[in-house]
């Protein structure tokens, strides 16, 4: 379980990018092992990971929130253009931003249709399905093998209340090894 302190650094850094996002209209999910940890799965993280719908224009008005970063626009700029993931790290809080770039697909846009608004910590934000993170951390197992991926894929199938039609259809679809684990 974090520490009261720990989740308010996370609270804050959550908070930070959360505002600078909708400030500058630019839709977003949290995905990754933040998104793990709203769905009560108590684990360490150094990062909040975020799907972003932009285009290389966009980094010029995130960075406007961040401007230690702004001697880097080119290259995240460049990074965005070729649908590759930025990250900034916020000074204040030590929290580091994975900034990935939405990647146009079929099942990409049925996962940000499914995105929920929540209330994390006090702050309203949009977090992944639990059905898109399990597929998520099903990609991230089939290219790593990471015992944390396996860990937070037990965790979250746990929950009877999945829709494994879903995850079913879709890791057949994007031709995912499941490995077994969906039964």
């Amino acid at each position: 379980m974090l520490t009261l302190n720990m989740q308010n650094i996370f609270e804050k850094a959550l908070q930070k990018v959360v505002h600078a996002l909708e400030s500058e209209q630019i839709d977003y999910m949290i995905v990754g092992g933040f998104a793990v940890s709203y769905h009560n799965r108590a684990r360490t993280t150094n990062d909040i990971d975020l799907v972003l719908q932009i285009y290389p224009v966009h980094v010029k008005s995130i960075l406007k929130h961040f401007p230690d970063w702004k001697g880097f626009e080119t290259s995240f700029m460049d990074s965005v253009k070729h649908g590759m993931l930025f990250n900034i790290t916020d000074f204040e809080t030590g929290i580091r931003y994975d900034f990935m770039a939405y990647q146009d697909s079929d099942y990409n846009w049925t996962a940000f249709q499914r995105r929920k608004l929540v209330d994390f910590w006090g702050v309203k934000c949009y977090v992944c399905s639990k059905e898109d993170l399990v597929i998520s951390k099903l990609q991230w197992y089939n290219i790593s093998k990471s015992d944390k991926q396996l860990e937070d894929l037990k965790f979250l199938l746990l929950d009877e209340s999945l829709n494994m039609d879903y995850i079913k259809t879709w890791s057949s679809k994007l031709n995912l090894k499941t490995h077994g684990i969906l039964g």
